[in-house]
């Protein structure tokens, strides 16, 4: 008698192993995609703190002696958020988790392990930005990449005569 062998892999066992690479691939793909994460968020909260000091400018009232000129000012390894003529007079503690601002009010970009190109941008009762003090705004970006120097970096654009922050 001839006698059939038992030798492979069956239908179901393939199938299980297909899942879980595929499962594996998923995972592997997902976390190459974000590494650079911290670069979007920096991103989005440096934006938000920028409509925030621009809010604060237009809320100013002028009559009641407020002072109206607002901005944001950045260091390279720090920004914050000031008012008046003087950046780094009179310094303001910016809205944000605790963890990321300084002792001197400021946020630390290494903690939050981004770079930002330094720049300074004042903003009147009506929005409008100036950099510096008296001049138009020249709508250059301010650009947020990664720590490490390389990955993706952000642009932020400041519309100049509007102040609007896409």
């Amino acid at each position: 008698m001839f006698k059939m062998s038992q030798k492979g892999f069956t239908f179901l066992e393939l199938i299980a192993v297909l899942i879980v690479l595929a499962i594996m691939t998923a995972v592997a793909v997902s976390r190459a995609t974000n590494n650079d994460a911290e670069v979007v968020t920096g991103a989005d909260t440096l934006k938000a703190h920028i409509r925030y000091a621009q809010t604060m400018a237009m809320n100013s009232n002028p009559n009641a002696g407020d002072e109206t000129i607002w901005g944001i000012s950045c260091s390279g390894s720090s920004y914050w958020l000031f008012r008046g003529t003087a950046p780094a007079a009179d310094i303001i503690r910016l809205p944000d988790d605790e963890k990321y601002i300084s002792g001197d009010r400021t946020i630390n970009l290494t903690q939050k392990k981004i770079s930002v190109t330094s720049f300074t941008v004042y903003f009147d009762n009506r929005g409008i930005p100036y950099s510096p003090l008296g001049t138009q705004w020249p709508g250059t970006a301010i650009t947020v990449a990664p720590a490490s120097g390389s990955g993706t970096t952000v642009n932020i654009n400041i519309t100049p005569f509007t102040g609007y922050l896409p």
